[in-house]
């Protein structure tokens, strides 16, 4: 009898505990800087010299780049990057390229599903 009542406490005070604290948000520039610099390092180019709309095949990444790339974004913010927007985006179209700033979107989404 004594068992149950104690886990039965335990129950209870698990709903009665205050949430976790949340992580703060990051700012959409910041998201974006972080991922200019990321794929300024897999370029080998400056920060400066990354266009946040230009597609990122147009400015030399390789597939393998932005898988590497995308690896390194999804390790920044902890989160995941769909396959499907990947294929989606079909990386090199000049439409709806798969850029900077597409993909801080995409970080965005997720770290702000709100929004």
């Amino acid at each position: 009898m004594r068992r149950w009542t104690a886990v039965a406490l335990l129950a209870v005070g698990a709903f009665l505990a205050p949430p976790a604290p949340a992580i703060p948000p990051v700012p959409m520039f910041e998201v974006i800087d972080t991922i200019r610099g990321l794929t300024a390092d897999q370029l080998g180019i400056k920060k400066s010299e990354v266009d946040l709309t230009q597609s990122l095949a147009a400015q030399g990444m390789s597939e393998n780049g932005l898988h590497s790339l995308v690896i390194d974004i999804q390790q920044e913010f902890g989160v995941v990057i769909p396959d499907r927007e990947l294929t989606m985006a079909k990386w090199n179209d000049p439409i709806r390229p798969l850029s900077v700033r597409r993909l801080a979107d995409l970080v965005a989404e997720q770290m702000h599903p709100e929004q």
